[in-house]
């Protein structure tokens, strides 16, 4: 393999085509150009203006009309909590056939169902806040009045 040889632009001939420019321009070319270029420049730099015409303001209001129509009546409303009153009302029937007719059974659901854990008979009588001599009294009462019978 040959070193490469290294050309050097000042060591060819003045006549060599490597020498030669590759290009010409028109004359005067390069005079002319920065005038040119700032006509152009003003020529594509229009503002952008917005001419008013009652026919626009008409189109955009009724625009804005249709939207706000639009979005009011097919806006969800928000539901409100249903009052326990209005769910005491409903019968067991009711419910009993509603869950029927959703294929949904008291077996289906009975296992997440949590029964309520009773503490110690201290913890019941603090929940009830009943007094321990009220409740003295109850079963004495209770006790007279099954000892008459």
């Amino acid at each position: 393999m040959e070193p490469k040889k290294i050309i050097r632009l000042d060591d060819l001939d003045r006549q060599n085509s490597l020498r030669q420019v590759p290009f010409t321009t028109p004359d005067g070319y390069f005079d002319t150009l920065p005038t040119r270029i700032q006509a152009e420049t003003t020529r594509r730099s229009h503002r952008f203006t917005i001419s008013w015409s009652w026919q626009r303001s008409v189109s955009t209001l009724a625009g804005a009309g249709l939207v706000a129509a639009l979005v009011w009546f097919t806006y969800p409303q928000k539901q409100d909590s249903l009052e326990p009153e209005l769910l005491s009302k409903v019968s067991t029937e009711s419910v009993l056939d509603y869950l029927q007719d959703q294929d949904i059974y008291l077996e289906d659901y009975s296992d997440m169902i949590k029964t309520h854990e009773m503490g110690s008979d201290s913890t019941l009588i603090h929940e009830l806040h009943v007094s321990p001599e009220s409740i003295q009294q109850m079963i004495e009462e209770d006790a007279a009045g099954t000892a008459t019978i």
